[in-house]
């Protein structure tokens, strides 16, 4: 895969929000980037740093399983499941996400990400 590549940026992201370069994602989104969330919505220079901290108390840690990628042009999209542990120390497991991923110029421009925790009582 092209180390440039719309997915290779996303899977990028990924890597870095599941080890110690968590705090370095801002690296890897446009200034002017939107990252979107049941519920909120953060925009900006800021939108990694803010997201990051929205994710903060939600979660002791979270993992995902991935089921399937869809790749188009610019846009990349994960479906899969998550799994991990909550901030009551409850696990939870084989709750669906979908993630949208634009990326322009080998950074994302826009983010939307929908998921069932809520639904399955995780927050």
């Amino acid at each position: 895969m092209n180390a440039d590549s719309p997915r290779a940026v996303v899977e990028e992201f990924f890597d870095r929000m599941s080890d110690d370069r968590r705090e370095t994602i801002g690296e890897l989104f446009h200034d002017d980037a939107v990252v979107t969330l049941p519920g909120v919505q953060f925009e900006g220079p800021t939108a990694p740093a803010d997201f990051l901290a929205f994710l903060e108390p939600r979660y002791e840690w979270a993992g995902k399983e991935f089921d399937r990628w869809i790749e188009a042009g610019e846009t990349v999209v994960s479906i899969g499941t998550l799994y991990g542990v909550d901030n009551d120390g409850d696990e939870f497991h084989d709750v669906r996400y979908v993630d949208v991923y634009e990326v322009e110029d080998g950074k994302i421009s826009r983010l939307d990400i929908w998921n069932d925790l809520a639904v399955e009582g995780v927050v």
